[in-house]
Formats: C-alpha cells, sequence, structure tokens
C-alpha cells in the first residue's frame, strides 16, 4: 500500500542537506513513509508520526516557522520524525528531538530542532515496559 503524498518543498533544505529543497514523501502503511530527495534520490530517510508510537510527544512551535511555511491552521500542520533503522528492532531509534514539520495544505515544510526538552535524536522507536525509552548504546 505505496501512498505518494506529493513534493515538498523545504525553503532552507534539511539541516546537512541545505542544497536539496524538493522532497517527495511516500507513505508505505499505516506507521512508515519515506522522505526522498527529488533531485538526489541516494539522500532518503524514513519518517513517522511520531504521535503513532509516543502520544504524549509535545513542543511548541515558534511563530516564525509557522509563517515560514505558510501554516495558518492547526490542521495544516503535519509533524513527522526521522528514523534511523537497525537490524536489531529493538535498536530502531527516532529522532524526536528534530521534527519535521510540513504544511500539509501548501506542502512547505522545515526541520527544527526543539530547546529544553526531555527529547533526544534517538529515542527507541519500539517501546514497551522493559525497554529505556532514552535510546542506548549500540
Amino acid at each position: 500500500m505505496e501512498k505518494h503524498i506529493g513534493v515538498v518543498t523545504f525553503p532552507k533544505g534539511l539541516p546537512g542537506f541545505e542544497q536539496l529543497k524538493e522532497y517527495t514523501v511516500q507513505q508505505h502503511n499505516e506507521l512508515f513513509g519515506n522522505l526522498i530527495s527529488v533531485t538526489d534520490e541516494s539522500v532518503a530517510f524514513i519518517i513517522v508520526n511520531p504521535f503513532d508510537f509516543y502520544p504524549d510527544y509535545e513542543f511548541d512551535v515558534p511563530d516564525g516557522l509557522l509563517e515560514e511555511i505558510e501554516i495558518t491552521s492547526r490542521d495544516e500542520v503535519n509533524v513527522r520524525c526521522i528514523v534511523t533503522w537497525n537490524s536489531d528492532r529493538n535498536k530502531v531509534t527516532l529522532n524526536l528531538l528534530a521534527p519535521i514539520i510540513i504544511n500539509s495544505v501548501k506542502l512547505f515544510g522545515k526541520q527544527i530542532v526543539l530547546q529544553n526538552v526531555p527529547y533526544t535524536t534517538r529515542q527507541l522507536l519500539w517501546v514497551n515496559n522493559t525497554t529505556d525509552s532514552e535510546g542506548g548504546e549500540d
């Protein structure tokens, strides 16, 4: 069930990939999708809706960011986070410190780095009662 969402423009690129401004978003199933550079398909990220894994995830979005990607309504906000895959399912992590905010109507996006939050770049994706949700060593 692959679904092509469209091409999202990141006016300033993504951190580390500032020169790449356009990415296709493809949803592969209910949980996982991909963010793939239009101009360099070797630059691709696995993405998820963080709320599917961390229902209590919350952060403040600076007003300037909303203006930058032309968000005028809460309904236009789509949040995704990048996943770092590992062959060991228990070591797959999620970057909750730097969510990607997408205007789902105008298809503009920006990755932001949160300040003064308890999240890390390596939160464990699959959290259960016996697993530390702060991530860990490889």
